[in-house]
């Protein structure tokens, strides 16, 4: 099953209330999606595979952001952290970076930490499992459907 269709059977089965976009352009980078959308950097959110002491995370991130290492570290309570490779981030999620979707069973399984900066958004646009397509979702519905760990991660 492609990514795309991974994310509209979470959609389903977890009753998510959000709104599948399709693009012409692909989206797979903040800078894209935004002039795609129309979104501004914002409330554009990158969900991102990290490793801290060697066990995989879910960051989630503004796409006006960047990831603080150091300040993931403390909210993980890990010494090293580093971002996913592309053939762990395959492995992990099923799909390649730029098509990474939260919306995803898989990242259920893992601990998400979501950045406390994306409190300030009330909707915003998150990856749709494949270069095209975006997912609109409020921010209370995401933090229902993935009960993260809300935490000041940005640099």
């Amino acid at each position: 099953m492609s990514g795309i269709e991974r994310v509209k059977e979470f959609i389903r089965k977890y009753n998510v209330k959000a709104e599948v976009l399709k693009f012409e352009s692909t989206v797979e980078t903040v800078s894209t999606a935004s002039k795609a959308s129309g979104y501004p950097e914002r409330r554009i959110l990158k969900t991102l595979i990290v490793f801290a002491d060697g066990k995989p995370y879910v960051a989630i991130v503004r796409g006006d952001k960047k990831l603080g290492f150091k300040k993931f570290a403390k909210a993980v309570g890990a010494r090293r952290v580093r971002l996913a490779k592309i053939n762990e981030v395959l492995g992990i999620v099923g799909v390649k970076p730029g098509e990474v979707s939260p919306l995803l069973e898989n990242i259920l399984k893992l601990p998400v930490i979501l950045d406390d900066s994306i409190l300030e958004e009330e909707t915003v646009l998150v990856g749709g499992g494949s270069l095209n397509h975006l997912v609109k979702i409020n921010v209370s519905e995401l933090i229902r459907i993935l009960n993260p760990k809300i935490a000041k991660i940005t640099a």
